[in-house]
C-alpha cells in the first residue's frame, strides 16, 4: 500500500529533522526517509530543496506570527511591545530551528512566505500607530527592536552570557531602554 504523503506532512516531517538536526540536516534524503519514502517519490510533491526549505520557512514563521498575534490581543503600546518581545524571545528559544528559517531571508522563495514576513512587521506597525512616528521612523524602530531581541537571544542561546548577573533583568534592563526612548520620542513629538 502507498503511503499517502501531503504538504502538510513534508512540512511536519522537514520541521521534526530542523529540530533535531537543525536546517543543516535537511536534505530531500532525510525528509524523504523521516516520511518513509524514497527521494525520487518526493520530487512528486516539491520542486528542489530550495522548495522544501521554503514551505518550512513559512510555516515557521507563521507559527512565529500566531505567537506574537496572539501575544498582542487586546493590549497597546508599551504593554503590547513588551508582550510581543517576551514571546519573539521564547519562540527563538524554545524553537531554534524554526527561528532560524524565520530569519534565513535567502530561503523564502515563494509570496506566501513573502507575504507572513510582512504580516509579522504589520503587527508592530499596528502598535506603533499608537505613537506619533512617521512609517519610515516606526520601521527604523523594529529595526532596532528586532535586532536587539536577536542578538540578545542568540548570545544567550549560544551562552555568550558568561557573567554571574542575572539574564532575565539584563534582557528587561535592555528592552525597557528601548521602550522607554520610544515614549519619550513620541511624547516629544507630540507636544
Amino acid at each position: 500500500m502507498r503511503k499517502k504523503i501531503d504538504q502538510r506532512k513534508i512540512i511536519d516531517a522537514t520541521l521534526k529533522i530542523v529540530k533535531e538536526k537543525g536546517t543543516s540536516g535537511v536534505t530531500i534524503k532525510n525528509t524523504a526517509m523521516e516520511l518513509g519514502i524514497k527521494s525520487p517519490s518526493l520530487y512528486n510533491h516539491v520542486e528542489n530543496l530550495e522548495d522544501l526549505l521554503d514551505l518550512a520557512a513559512h510555516k515557521s514563521m507563521q507559527n512565529l506570527y500566531e505567537k506574537l498575534l496572539t501575544a498582542s490581543i487586546g493590549l497597546e503600546k508599551k504593554e503590547a511591545l513588551w508582550a510581543i518581545a517576551k514571546e519573539y524571545r521564547n519562540f527563538a528559544k524554545n524553537n531554534p530551528g524554526q527561528y532560524e528559517l524565520a530569519q534565513k531571508v535567502n530561503t523564502w522563495n515563494s509570496e506566501e512566505t513573502k507575504q507572513i514576513s510582512e504580516q509579522i512587521v504589520a503587527i508592530f506597525l499596528k502598535i506603533l500607530q499608537k505613537y506619533t512616528l512617521s512609517e519610515e521612523e516606526a520601521i527604523h524602530f523594529i529595526r532596532v527592536l528586532r535586532s536587539y531581541l536577536h542578538g540578545f537571544t542568540l548570545l544567550e542561546v549560544n551562552g555568550g552570557f558568561g557573567l554571574p548577573q542575572e539574564l532575565e533583568k539584563s534582557f528587561t534592563i535592555g528592552l525597557e531602554m528601548i521602550l522607554t526612548n520610544l515614549e519619550s520620542r513620541s511624547n516629544q513629538d507630540g507636544q
